[in-house]
């Protein structure tokens, strides 16, 4: 009888102490388990933030891009209405320089200037002097003194861009035979506000 309990007393030690040693492993395989999970959530956070950086910073290189695109357009734009607006005007200067009348030049040079980004408006004669300026210190001065003297050689309109923010135009006035000046105009150009 002995051997009968002590057998049935020995089992149930046994099942005892294996039911501790699952619970034991248990417990280490959740602690495992939790581990593992807060690591493959940590990586994949990271992951997502890295990806969502990468977007954010191709995001921000797209908008720039356009933004240049955008100004470099506007500045072409601008060209293209100086260099529209420089034969009419030439003309009417062409038609004051044939008559002799200076006093006229500077109306017109006064009146344009007065216009919004028109910076300054210079009229030279065929010998590159200056005779109608905005800046009325440059008359009589030398052109090549307050401009690019290559402008008094040109046979055509001419818009330079300076700076991005300044566009120069020149442009020949020519008489019926021969050339009778140069016309020079300087125009801001505002740069957009993307805000």
């Amino acid at each position: 009888m002995n051997n009968f309990y002590d057998k049935a007393d020995n089992k149930s030690e046994g099942n005892l102490a294996t039911g501790n040693e699952d619970k034991g492993i248990s417990k280490k395989t959740m602690l495992m388990i939790i581990v593992v999970a807060v690591i493959l959530l940590a990586i994949i956070w990271i992951w997502k933030e890295i990806e969502l950086n990468k977007q954010r910073n191709e995001a921000n290189n797209k908008v720039q891009m356009l933004q240049e695109k955008t100004v470099g357009q506007l500045a072409n734009n601008h060209k293209q209405h100086l260099k529209l607006l420089a034969k009419p005007y030439v003309w009417a200067i062409r038609n004051e320089l044939l008559r002799g009348n200076i006093n006229q030049v500077n109306v017109y040079a006064n009146e344009m200037v007065k216009e919004k980004n028109f910076q300054s408006i210079v009229v030279a004669n065929d010998k590159g002097v200056i005779i109608s300026s905005t800046n009325k210190k440059n008359e009589g001065k030398e052109f090549s003194t307050v401009s690019n003297p290559n402008y008094l050689s040109s046979d055509t309109t001419i818009v330079e861009n300076i700076n991005d923010t300044v566009l120069v135009m020149s442009s020949p006035i020519m008489g019926f035979n021969n050339r009778l000046g140069t016309l020079m105009v300087t125009y801001k150009v505002e740069r957009p506000d993307f805000k």
